[in-house]
């Protein structure tokens, strides 16, 4: 490892029960690696896109082609850190987002 690297993932987890009897809708949107966020009590506000490594879409079902599988997401983050790990380096796999967000969904499948 030629030096110290930092990736960036965000990924937009299913509606959960609550969410969908509240006939909630969904303001991300994702194109490859760019975030798209619409603000909901402002439609016609230009939306905020951010871009990270990686942005997967979860939201749908598996037969959605944009779907981000946690095969995928192993694939793209879990084997190299993985494999960093096994060579000796010290690395670090930091969930962050509020109660409900999906990070034990990421990270536990």
């Amino acid at each position: 490892m030629a030096g110290a690297s930092v990736k960036v993932a965000v990924r937009v987890r299913p509606f959960n029960s609550r969410e969908m009897s509240r006939d909630s809708k969904c303001i991300i949107q994702m194109s490859g690696s760019t975030t798209t966020i619409v603000n909901p009590k402002q439609p016609k506000e230009t939306p905020k896109s951010f871009s990270f490594d990686y942005s997967y879409w979860s939201h749908t079902s598996p037969e959605d082609i944009n779907y981000a599988s946690q095969k995928q997401v192993y694939r793209d983050i879990g084997e190299e850190m993985l494999q960093h790990a096994f060579e000796g380096y010290n690395v670090c796999i930091f969930a962050y987002g509020q109660t409900g967000a999906g990070k034990s969904y990421t990270m536990m499948g």
